[in-house]
């Protein structure tokens, strides 16, 4: 019978059905408690008697059900949590709990629940930046393998050569129909999107190297309007070519850490980039053009230098880096990047050298 009512309205009439029985009981049992004269009363008042103990059955029915309905809030504010915590959820329902013992036990539980479901997003989203993080660092052992090629009348060097980390920037230099033309690429932040794109930039950079009869300058222009098609944020980017015959430089930057001219014992700054990160939208360049003599060094610093040493900041660095080269004479430009590598490991360390790269290129003396 009522199959559908709820339990809570199940005992409520059960208490009212309950204290009803009990009190016809006692009716029923007047002729033997009591003497004739007060069962005569007694009758006389009976409808009265009944309506009161009706009264009083319903009054305790309704408060029956009320103290139920107030427990019943809180274990089914349970039950709802065992159900959440069984199916991996968590919804806050936004209703207010007791302050009894069971509302105690709800809110602790929930509270329970809540640092469970928070341990495990972080400990999934740990598991994720490791998954990244390895896939970055793939990416990167595939492609950064970087194989120079004598060029006449120049003198190039790389650093590093190769990396395993997807926190390292991309770097390299390849001969052209008139000079050289080369690259400097990385993020301040290292992903597997990150690693792609790079890994996108030394294609181009193979796949020119193949292609013969290709001017330095033209080379720029074509992969300046390459790498629009893919726009990612946040790419620090140097692009430039050296021409042998006349020693014309240009150079398209965007970056922090500016080029630098190493001439007569004394490494100068060129020009700061405007921008700091790469424009996929601007359809025009500024490339900055200057004369490279024998026996100078074009220099380009990562900008990962900036993050790894305890300079505050670039002009700081710019300086130190400055007295430390002021009055050498390099032999070669392998003698400069090891001298400038040297200097940065000291401000940076051996690990935060290797997040980092350094491309010198300078024309030999006839």
């Amino acid at each position: 019978m009522f199959p559908n009512l709820q339990s809570k309205h199940k005992l409520a009439f059960a208490s009212f059905t309950a204290s009803f029985v009990l009190f016809l009981s006692y009716l029923l049992l007047d002729d033997f408690l009591f003497g004739e004269e007060i069962r005569k009363e007694l009758r006389a008042f009976v409808w009265i008697r009944l309506g009161f103990g009706l009264f009083f059955s319903v009054i305790l029915g309704i408060l029956t059900y009320f103290l139920l309905n107030l427990s019943f809030k809180s274990l089914k504010s349970i039950s709802q949590l065992l159900q959440n915590w069984s199916q991996d959820v968590y919804e806050d329902s936004g209703e207010a709990e007791r302050t009894d013992e069971l509302g105690e036990l709800a809110r602790h539980f929930r509270i329970a629940l809540y640092q469970k479901k928070t341990k495990e997003e972080s400990v999934s989203q740990e598991s994720l930046n490791k998954k990244e993080r390895e896939l970055s660092d793939k990416i990167q052992k595939f492609f950064h393998k970087i194989r120079l090629h004598k060029i006449k009348n120049l003198d190039i060097t790389v650093f590093p050569r190769s990396s395993d980390s997807g926190e390292s920037d991309y770097a390299n230099i390849i001969p052209t129909a008139d000079g050289c033309f080369g690259v400097l690429a990385g993020f301040p932040n290292h992903g597997a999107i990150e690693s792609s794109l790079k890994a996108r930039i030394e294609g181009m950079i193979s796949l020119a190297q193949e292609t013969t009869g290709l001017r330095g300058e033209d080379l720029l222009y074509k992969i300046d309007r390459a790498l629009r098609s893919t726009p990612i944020s946040y790419l620090n980017l140097t692009l430039f070519y050296l021409e042998t015959r006349n020693g014309e430089a240009g150079i398209l930057q965007f970056q922090k850490l500016p080029a630098l001219l190493h001439k007569s014992g004394k490494t100068n700054i060129l020009p700061i980039s405007k921008q700091v990160f790469y424009d996929f939208r601007s359809s025009t360049r500024e490339v900055k053009k200057i004369q490279v003599r024998p026996g100078e060094y074009l220099v380009f610093l990562s900008d990962r230098l900036t993050e790894l040493t305890n300079s505050a900041g670039v002009a700081p660095l710019l300086i130190q880096l400055q007295n430390w080269s002021s009055g050498r004479e390099y032999k070669n430009s392998r003698e400069l990047t090891l001298d400038f590598g040297r200097f940065l490991e000291m401000e940076s360390g051996k690990k935060g050298l290797s997040k980092a790269a350094i491309l010198t290129v300078g024309r030999v003396r006839d």
